[in-house]
C-alpha cells in the first residue's frame, strides 16, 4: 500500500457550543496528541477541523473527539468530508473565517471554575485573589460578546491588551487560558473601584473589596457590577439591613435571594440533595428556591410568610472575594434596580439610576454588552423547575418540532416576558425581560430583541405573539411586522404554554397524532373573550385544537382591582355559592372590612364584571380567606402564601362533598363551592393549615379526575404547563395521579412552566403551522366555551 492510499485528509465541520468554551485547544491537544497535521478555525457555523495523517489515526481521532469535549461545549452536528492530502504534519489554531452566521453558537456565561478559584488561593500566584479570573472553563461569554465568530475583538475585553505574560498563556497550546478571549491579569485586566452613594471615589483595587466588604458587615447596602448587571447586597442576617433595601427598592414582601459563600453555607439554610447541590456549584449556578430550614440564620424578611428560600454561590471572581471567609454572613443579592425596572448594566446608569438606593458602588471598567439576570430554578421531586431562564442558560438553543422555513420571532405576553428567534430548527429564547408595565421595560424588550437578531444576525418578518389584543410585546409586533413587511400570527396564551412543555420534551404531535395539556395558571386571553387560565387543551397534529374543559369562571369583581385584590374574588366566590354570610366569621374580616367583604357579594351576580377561570384567581383567593394576604404585593402572592402554610401540614384526604360539574357540555372544576368548602372548615375552627393542605389535596383530586375524563381512548400522554405548575403541592400531585391512571406526564424543566416559557412555545406553534400550511389562532371551541 502507498503511503497515499495509507493515509487520510478529512474536513470536520462542527456544529453546535464551540466557540468560547475550549474547543480550539482541545482539538489542537487531541490532534498533536495523535501525531496529526491541519488546523482548527471557527466560523460562521461553528468550528472547522482539519486533521491529515495514517487513516487508522484519522478514525480514532473522529471517534475520540465527541467524547473529548471540554465542560462547556456541545457538538449538536458533525459533517465529514474527505480532502486531497496536503502533507501536512503540523496542526495549528488559525485564525477565525469570516463570513454571515450559518449556525454559530455563543454559550452561556459561566461561574467561576475550581481551577481558576484555586488560582485566586494561591497567594504565589499572579491572580492571587484578582476579581477577573478566568479560563477557557469559566467566565463571561453570552454578556462579552458584541457578535460572531467569538474573539477578543468582538468581544468587551478587546481595550484591554494583554501584557508579555497573559499572551504567553493565550498563544499555549499546553495552557488552560490558551486562547480564553477574557484572559487578563491585575497588570493588563479591568480594574475595580469603591464609590459613595454619589459616586465620588473612595478607593480602588484589593482595598476597594475590603471597603465594600466593611461597608455590607456595618448594614449598608452595596451595588454590586456582576456578571450581567448591576445586583444590590446587604447583610441577610440582619433585619435592619434588610429592610432599608426593601424601602429603598419599593420591595415589600416579594422574596429575596441569597449568596453564601460555600455549599456548607446553603446546607444551614435550605435542604439540599445531591442534585441540588451539583447544580448549584455548576457551570450555571443559579439562584435555587429549596425549603428553607426552620433555625436558618437569614432574617424574617428575607421571605416573609413563605417556606423557600432562594440561593446561590458566588457566580464570578468578584462575589468569591466579597464573602471570602467562613464567617462572612451571607448576602442578600438581588437585581440591581427598582421594583417592575430592568436590571442596570452601565456604571453611568447604575449611578443615576440606584441613587438613593446604594449607600456604596463597587464598580469596574469591563463593559457589559447584554444585561441578564441570575436564572431563578425551583427544587421539585421530578427535578428541578425552572422559573427564570437567563444567566447560565441564555442563549443556549431549544428543540423545534420541525426547522422553520424563514426566521421566526416570537414576543411573547406580558408577564414575565421573553423574546425568542426560531432559526432553521432550533429556538433560542433571550434572557428574562420581566412584565411590561413601565416604558422601561418595554423599553428594554425592544433592545433585547436587536440584541438577539443582531447575534444571530436576521431580522424575521414572521413575528408572532400572545392573542390577547392590547399587549405592549402584540403592538411591538404589528410595528415590526409592518417596518419589515411581514405577518403577524397571534397564538392563543394556553396553546403556547402546552406547546413549549411537548416540544420541551420532543412530543409535540405530528400528524396523525394527538396531545392532551393540562394549563393552570393565572390569566391569559380567550377566544371567548373571558380570561382563561384552567384549561384543558385537545391538540391534534393538524393544530385544530379545542378546549375539552377548565375551572368554572369567577366574576371578578372591581375588573383589574380583582387580580391585584384577591379578597374580591373569594367574596364573589362565596356569593356564588350560597355562602356569603361566612365572610364575617374568617380570617379575611380581619385584612378587610366586613362591610366592603358584603358589598362586594352583593354585587357578584350583576352581570357587568368581566369573568376569569384562571386557577391563579382560585388559588389567590383561597390564599386571601385564609387571611394570608388580602391584597397581592406581587404576582402570585396570595397563592404562594397559601402553598407555604399547607407544606406545613400532614398531607390529607380530598374533600368528599365536591365533585365536578357536568351538567353543561364543558365539565367543569367547581371554584366557587370548592372555595365555600374551604370557608366552611375554616369558620367551624378547624387548621388553617390543615385546610390549606385539604384545599391543595382535593384541586388536585378534582384535576385528575377531570383530565380522566375528558382524555380521547387510547391517549395516554399529557402535558401540564401553565404558572401554577411551579407549586410543588400541586404539580407533584397531579403528576403522581395521573401517572397512577396510567399516563406519561410531561412537565416543564428547560423554559418555565409559566410566562417567562410563552415566546418558546409561540415559537413551537410557528414552526408547525409554517411546515403544515395551517393558521394556529383557528380554535374548534364547545357552544358554551
Amino acid at each position: 500500500m502507498t503511503a497515499s492510499a495509507a493515509s487520510r485528509r478529512v474536513r470536520i465541520q462542527c456544529r453546535g457550543t464551540v466557540q468560547g468554551v475550549g474547543f480550539r485547544p482541545t482539538v489542537h491537544r487531541l490532534a498533536t496528541s495523535l501525531g496529526l497535521g491541519g488546523w482548527v478555525a471557527n466560523n460562521p457555523a461553528g468550528a472547522t477541523v482539519v486533521v491529515e495523517g495514517p487513516a487508522p489515526v484519522v478514525e480514532r481521532f473522529v471517534e475520540t473527539l465527541p467524547a473529548a469535549l471540554p465542560p462547556l461545549a456541545s457538538l449538536h452536528a458533525v459533517e465529514l468530508e474527505e480532502e486531497n492530502l496536503l502533507g501536512e504534519e503540523e496542526f495549528q489554531v488559525r485564525g477565525s473565517l469570516a463570513g454571515l452566521r450559518a449556525g454559530a453558537l455563543v454559550p452561556p456565561d459561566a461561574a467561576l471554575c475550581a481551577a481558576c478559584r484555586r488560582d485566586m488561593d494561591d497567594p504565589s500566584g499572579r491572580r492571587y485573589r484578582y476579581p477577573f479570573t478566568t479560563c477557557t472553563g469559566c467566565g463571561p461569554r453570552f454578556t462579552l460578546v458584541t457578535r460572531l465568530p467569538y474573539d477578543r475583538e468582538r468581544t468587551s475585553m478587546s481595550c484591554f491588551p494583554m501584557c508579555d505574560a497573559c499572551r504567553g498563556e493565550y498563544t499555549d497550546p499546553a495552557d488552560r487560558r490558551f486562547h480564553a478571549e477574557p484572559v487578563c491579569c491585575a497588570a493588563c485586566g479591568p480594574k475595580l473601584w469603591l464609590t459613595d452613594g454619589r459616586g465620588l471615589e473612595i478607593t480602588r483595587g484589593p482595598d476597594a473589596i475590603s471597603g465594600a466588604r466593611q461597608a455590607l458587615l456595618d448594614g449598608a447596602v452595596v451595588a454590586v457590577k456582576g456578571l450581567g448587571g448591576f445586583q444590590l447586597a446587604c447583610r441577610a442576617d440582619e433585619d435592619g439591613a434588610v429592610h432599608r433595601l426593601r424601602e429603598r427598592k419599593r420591595r415589600p414582601t416579594k422574596p429575596l435571594a441569597i449568596m453564601v459563600s460555600c455549599l456548607k453555607q446553603a446546607r444551614r439554610l435550605v435542604h439540599l440533595d445531591a442534585a441540588d447541590e451539583q447544580l448549584l456549584s455548576s457551570p450555571r449556578a443559579p439562584v435555587l428556591l429549596a425549603p428553607a430550614r426552620r433555625d436558618a440564620p437569614v432574617s424574617e424578611l428575607v421571605a416573609p410568610g413563605l417556606g423557600d428560600l432562594g440561593v446561590m454561590l458566588p457566580t464570578t471572581p468578584l462575589h468569591v472575594e466579597l464573602l471570602r471567609g467562613a464567617d462572612f454572613p451571607p448576602l442578600v443579592m438581588t437585581s440591581g434596580n427598582r421594583s417592575e425596572e430592568p436590571i442596570c448594566h452601565g456604571n453611568r446608569e447604575a449611578l443615576e439610576r440606584l441613587r438613593g438606593l446604594a449607600d456604596r458602588f463597587l464598580l469596574h471598567d469591563r463593559d457589559i454588552v447584554r444585561p441578564v439576570d441570575d436564572s431563578v430554578l425551583r427544587t421539585s421531586a421530578t427535578g428541578p423547575v425552572m422559573v427564570r431562564r437567563a444567566r447560565g442558560w441564555v442563549p443556549e438553543p431549544l428543540p423545534l418540532p420541525q426547522a422553520v422555513p424563514e426566521p421566526v420571532l416570537a414576543l411573547g405576553g406580558h408577564l414575565q416576558t421573553t423574546a425568542c428567534l426560531a432559526v432553521d430548527g432550533q429556538a433560542f429564547p433571550s434572557q428574562h425581560v420581566g412584565d411590561l408595565g413601565s416604558e422601561s421595560a418595554r423599553s428594554f424588550l425592544r433592545t433585547v430583541v436587536e440584541g438577539l437578531e443582531a447575534l444571530l444576525e436576521v431580522a424575521p418578518r414572521a413575528i408572532t405573539c400572545d392573542s390577547h389584543p392590547d399587549y405592549p410585546s402584540g403592538r411591538l409586533a404589528q410595528e415590526l411586522a409592518r417596518t419589515r413587511g411581514g405577518d403577524v400570527l397571534r397564538v392563543q396564551h394556553h396553546l403556547a404554554h402546552a406547546a413549549a412543555v411537548m416540544a420541551e420534551n420532543r412530543g409535540f404531535p405530528g400528524p396523525g397524532e394527538t396531545a392532551l395539556a393540562v394549563c393552570l395558571d393565572g390569566t391569559g386571553w380567550g377566544p371567548d373573550g373571558t380570561a382563561w387560565g384552567g384549561e384543558w387543551l385537545l391538540i391534534p397534529g393538524d393544530l385544530r385544537w379545542r378546549r375539552l374543559a377548565g375551572l368554572e369562571p369567577l366574576p371578578l369583581v372591581g375588573g383589574e382591582a380583582a387580580v391585584r385584590e384577591p379578597w374580591r374574588v373569594a367574596a364573589a366566590a362565596l356569593a356564588i355559592a350560597g355562602e356569603k354570610e361566612l365572610l364575617r366569621r374568617l380570617p379575611l374580616a380581619g385584612q378587610v372590612a366586613p362591610e366592603r367583604l358584603m358589598d362586594v357579594a352583593r354585587l357578584t351576580d350583576s352581570g357587568r364584571w368581566p369573568l376569569a377561570s384562571g386557577a391563579g384567581r382560585v388559588f389567590e383567593a383561597m390564599g386571601a380567606l385564609l387571611g394570608l394576604t388580602a391584597v397581592n404585593s406581587w404576582e402570585g402572592e396570595a397563592a404562594v402564601r397559601l402553598e407555604s402554610l399547607a407544606a406545613a401540614s400532614p398531607p390529607g384526604p380530598a374533600w368528599p362533598e365536591l365533585a365536578l360539574d357536568t351538567a353543561g357540555k364543558l365539565p367543569r372544576i367547581p371554584s366557587s363551592r370548592l372555595l365555600a368548602a374551604a370557608a366552611v372548615r375554616l369558620a367551624r375552627g378547624e387548621d388553617p393549615a390543615g385546610v390549606a393542605a385539604g384545599f391543595h389535596e382535593t384541586f388536585v383530586s378534582l384535576a385528575a379526575d377531570l383530565t380522566t375524563r375528558v382524555a380521547p381512548p387510547g391517549l395516554s400522554t399529557v402535558a401540564l404547563g401553565g404558572g401554577a405548575m411551579i407549586n410543588r403541592l400541586l404539580a407533584r400531585g397531579l403528576g403522581r395521579r395521573l401517572r397512577g391512571a396510567g399516563f406519561d406526564v410531561l412537565g416543564a424543566h428547560a423554559v418555565p412552566p409559566g410566562d417567562g416559557g410563552l415566546s418558546y412555545g409561540q415559537a413551537v406553534i410557528a414552526a408547525a403551522m409554517s411546515a403544515r400550511g395551517l393558521d394556529p389562532r383557528r380554535a374548534e371551541l364547545p357552544e358554551d366555551a
